[in-house]
Order: structure tokens, then sequence, then C-alpha cells
């Protein structure tokens, strides 16, 4: 293997990623999810492209072609030939794009996943019950092999990361915490970015403060009460990063807490069908809410809203009724448009959007109750939006770990959003109650008890998958007791463990093979549920760094095409090996998906740790009437 300076290989073909050739590679069967490029070649047939990892799409699964065909491995560190083999080290400041070494940005921007150098983040929603704006705080990791350089700005001011970014020590609290250097976040490492809060924010039902335990960039809330036009934080990178956001930060003690994966900019679409977490089960939820983020100057954006829209508050856009297409102009880059649902609204689920340019699209319910009967717990929720292009057609459904006592699986939640009419769903195993077909914007709710494997005729049927947590009464109610795992005992509180939480599955297509991720350290209990791909290979081993080894894997269905296991980092506040709740590393030869779980009594949060972005499909849903 040759080391890069200054040179790299005369590639004889660029690996492109052909959404038409690709489409047909994801009908194929068993490999279908591990599949997401094409080479060609003049000396021979090229290798089929796997999976990237750490954000990255691109590289050799296998091959058989001439030893002129180069591709990228998954983590984009390498140039490599169509056996796999290393041919060529990217310099620290480079990354592989297309079988060649360019530009760390360059290449992240080209993998289309979870990985990049530009984020924007708009403030999510939070519980009404609190006396001023929480803290909001952004995780970014470093993956990449040399320190990387943030900044953050707000309506362009820029604030000074050294102040208010802290790197984590695992066990330690945040007052003991370094600072983010100025020679940018070290390699292989977390930066938390305390980004605002109002420091009088408190809970009103328990009194607990929910102000940053660091100063952070902004001591004012940023989040935007009601519909209207706000800015979102800008965070940009000289080094490929991956992000996720919170709030409230530190958020077991709030009780209302929510997480997301980030995607940045170059990984936005311009065509979405939304998908939004259901009102619930409490008398007046929410209210409900929805963003619509620009990335560049004069975008226009064509909205078919499921549910009436409001007007907002400043008059800056109009109301917009249900199932009439509108236009909305967002004249600057880092503006977000936001709806907040009049009281009785269901939420936006199958909204239809179109823009010219890429945007960002979030959903989420202030206040989140799914409970049998009215009872104390309830729970915020915020997740961004899938772009249809990126939406699978093929789901392994991933149970979390079980909250019973007697270790039985409790049934699950799950909500799957049609992107176009025509589409009809299989299940292995069955699932009763499921949905057989979908139209474009149907949404359809039902529960399942173990994993199973969801997916649709082809990949120009594409649809979204979420998933969600009930409140634990469920299972009290039902005469089952909860395990530990929640510091309930220590309030004098009935024993719960985990609340309502709602999050967007990715499907397998989008799964990576390397995941640098962070845990709150709030949380006496963190769980991670794992699905692995098959490949040519038969299954890889996945390797966790405070675990070693994963096993304990479970078949989904019948087609020998993914395995799931869930692991516990902390369980009742004590380590499992040597893990604490913090950063972590996962890393394996073939893909696979994580998604983070922290409980608490009436708290809980879940993320998916990272994925990718990358064209599925080239189906666009115009903003018309079904």
């Amino acid at each position: 293997m040759t080391k890069r300076a200054g040179w790299y290989p005369k590639a004889p073909w660029r690996l492109v990623l052909g959404a038409a050739t690709l489409m047909a590679l994801l009908a194929c069967g068993d490999d279908a999810d591990t599949t997401s490029t094409t080479s060609t070649s003049t000396t021979g047939t090229g290798g089929v492209g796997g999976t990237g990892g750490a954000g990255g799409v691109g590289g050799f699964n296998t091959g058989t072609g001439g030893t002129g065909d180069y591709g990228c491995s998954a983590d984009l560190h390498y140039v490599i030939d169509a056996n796999g083999s290393q041919v060529v080290e990217c310099a620290e400041d480079e990354g592989c794009l297309d079988g060649a070494c360019v530009q760390a940005c360059a290449a992240a921007a080209g993998s289309h996943g979870n990985l990049g150098c530009d984020f924007r983040v708009s403030t999510p929603g939070h519980y009404p019950n609190l006396t001023a704006p929480p803290c909001f705080a952004v995780f970014v990791t470093n993956a990449w092999p040399r320190p990387a350089m943030v900044t953050v700005s707000l309506g362009g001011t820029s604030y000074d990361v050294g102040q208010f970014g802290r790197i984590p020590q695992n066990g330690q609290p945040e007052s003991a915490w370094p600072a983010i250097p100025a020679t940018g976040i070290p390699v292989g490492e977390v930066g938390v970015l305390f980004l605002s809060h109002d420091p009088s924010a408190t809970l009103v039902e328990t009194g607990q403060s929910l102000a940053c335990p660091v100063t952070p960039a902004l001591s004012v809330g940023t989040v935007l009460a009601g519909s209207g036009v706000s800015e979102a934080f800008h965070i940009g990178s000289d080094t490929p990063i991956s992000g996720y956001d919170m709030l409230p930060y530190g958020g077991a003690p709030s009780h209302v807490p929510s997480a997301q994966l980030l995607f940045p900019t170059t990984a936005w679409g311009t065509n979405y069908v939304m998908i939004a977490t259901p009102p619930g089960s409490y008398a007046t939820p929410g209210p409900l809410w929805g963003q619509i983020l620009a990335t560049e100057d004069n975008t226009s954006v064509q909205v078919l809203p499921a549910v009436d829209l409001p007007a907002a508050g400043d008059n800056s856009f109009l109301a917009a009724p249900a199932n009439v297409a509108v236009t909305f102009a967002i004249p600057a880059a880092g503006q977000t448009l936001q709806w907040e649902l009049a009281p009785g609204s269901n939420d936006l689920s199958g909204t239809v959007v179109l823009a010219d340019k890429p945007v960002a699209v979030f959903a989420g319910n202030r206040f989140y109750r799914n409970q049998p009967m009215p009872a104390p717990g309830g729970d915020s929720t915020h997740q961004q939006n899938l772009a249809v292009d990126t939406m699978g057609h093929l789901y392994a459904a991933a149970p979390f770990e079980t909250r019973r006592d007697d270790m039985q699986p409790e049934p699950i939640g799950y909500r799957v959003v049609g992107a176009i009419s025509g589409t009809t769903l299989s299940y292995d195993p069955a699932v009763t109650g499921a949905p057989t077909s979908l139209t474009q914007g149907q949404v359809v709710d039902f529960e399942a008890t173990g994993p199973f494997q969801i997916s649709s005729q082809d990949a120009d049927h594409p649809f979204t998958l979420a998933q969600v947590m009930r409140s634990s009464h469920f299972i009290t109610d039902g005469g089952g007791t909860i395990r530990a795992g929640s510091t309930a005992d220590l309030h004098g509180w009935p024993y719960t463990l985990g609340d309502e939480e709602f999050v967007v599955l990715l499907p397998p297509a989008q799964f990576l093979q390397h995941y640098v991720f962070f845990t709150d350290p709030s949380y006496p209990t963190t769980n991670l549920v794992i699905t692995r791909s098959h490949t040519d290979a038969g299954f890889h081993d996945v390797d966790l760094d405070c675990l070693g080894t994963i096993g304990g894997w479970q078949p989904v269905g019948s087609g020998g095409q993914y395995e799931v296991a869930t692991v516990d980092l902390i369980r009742a506040g004590v380590s499992v090996g040597s893990c604490l709740n913090g950063r972590h590393t996962a890393a394996s030869d073939g893909p696979f998906g994580i998604v983070v779980w922290g409980l608490d009594a009436y708290s809980s949060y879940a993320y998916p740790a990272g994925g990718n972005a990358a064209q599925l499909t080239d189906l666009v849903v115009p903003p018309m009437p079904n």
C-alpha cells in the first residue's frame, strides 16, 4: 500500500451512484441491503459497492475487475481495488471519493451520509410546562484521523466554541470535562456543544433545574414560540464530523427529553413525505409542530399539508388549508419555517414537501403521552425526516430491550407512512394487524412483538417506518412488573422504566460499518439495539469498545438477511463490563445499525447512532392531492 503524499492514482472509471442500476441491485434478494454503488471497467467486470462506514458510501465488498478498478474503503480513508485491497491511504486532510483521494469535506459530502462538514440545526419544541426554555445541546463526533476545528454561529454572529464546548470524560461530571481545545476536537473524541438555555428553566412539577451544566453559547432560549420564522444554528468544521442533538440535555431528571440524529446539509433532500409523532392519549396533546429549514438563499418550498397549517404569528406567512398545495418562500439560508398546530389537530404525517433547493424537515410533539389510562408521564419528541430518495423499501424492525421483569417481550408500537399509492407490504414473520398496502401519505399505526422484516415490492415504492416506546403503565396495568433500571424508588414514585419516545428507523441499505456516538450520563440505564446485515461472506462480528465482540444474536424472520441483539452499557446505575455513559465506538467488517436508548423513571430518549443518506430511488412525489 502506498501512503499518499501529493499523488493519487488515475482511475480509469468513476464510482457512480447510479439510481437506476442501484434499484435493480436492491431488488436482487439477500444482498439488497449491502449494495449501494456499482462500477464499470474496461478491463473486466467491476465489483459491487458496499454500504459505507462512518458516513461514507462506496468501496467494494466483492469484485472481479482488473487491477485498474479503484473504489473507496467504508471509512473513506483508503483507495481500494476491486478485491478490497488497500491501494492508497489518503492524507489526513483528505478522503476517498470515486476511487481517488480528494479534500476530506468533499469526500464526506460525496458520500451522502451523516458525516459532513456543514450542519444547520433548528431548536426543537420543548415540553410546555417549563418555566423557560431548557438546555439545548448538540454532540459532534470526530472519527477522522486529525482534529476537527468546529465553528458555531447563529444569525451571522459567531461564538467561541472553547467557551461552551466540552470533551466528555466518561464517569466524570460536566464540571470536570475539559474545554474543546483551540486545536479542535481530538481524533476519536466527542464534543458536546451547549448551545442555549434560559438559566431559570425548571420543570414545574418537580422544580428540577433544566439549565445547562456549562454556560452555553447563548443564555437565552432559542426555541420559537408558536408559528413563524426563526434562525437555526450553523455548525461548521474543517474535518468531517457527525452530529446528534438533545433537548433538554441531561434529560433524565427533566422527564421530558428527546434526541435525534442530525444529517449534514450535504445529505439533505428536496422531496419529503413527512412522518411525525401522533397526538397520543393525553386530553390536550402537544402542541404538535413541524419545521422546514433552508440551507440556501431564496428557497421555494411547495407543501401539500395533511392538516391545516396556521399562519405565522408575525404574519410572515399565511395559513394553509389541508390537502391544498401552497408555496412558501424562505429568503435566507439558515431560516426555519415553523408551524405549531392548533389544539385538537392531527399530526403532519403524510404532508408532502417539494423544494427547489435542499431543505431539512423536522416534526415533533411537545407533549406526547401514550398510556392505557390517565397517569403521570409523557415526553416531548422531535425527529429529522428522511428525504424520499433516501427512504427504503425494506426495513428490519428490531425491538428495544424488554422492560418487563419476567423478560418476556413487550408489544411495541410502529408507525408506517407510504410515499406512493399502490405500495404493497409483506412481513417476515407475519405481523397481525399490520397494513398490507399503502397509498400516498397514508399513515398506519400497528403493534408487533419481536423482530420482523417489512418490505414493499420494489425501490420505486419506498416508505418510512418509526418505532414507538409507550408508557410502561401498559406493562403494570396488564398485571406485569417492571424490571430494574430506574431511579423511581429513590423518589418514592411508582416504579416505571422509560417513557414515551418516537424514533425514525433507518433502512438497512443505509447502515454503516463504524460508529462514534455519545450516551447521556444522566441516565441509569443505557441500552443499544444492534441490527447486522448478511453479506456474501456471511454475518460479520460487531465489536463495541467497552464490551468487545457482541453475542446473543437472534434472526429477523426466516430469510437469513438480518440478525438483532441488544446490549446494556449500564443498568440501574451499574456498569456492564467496563462500560460507562459517554463516548463510545462500534465497528464491523459488515454493515450494521445501532439505535441508542437511555431510560429512567418517566424518562427516555433514543436515536440512530448514524447512517447514510444515499439515494435509493429516483421517485419524486409531487405536492398534488392523492
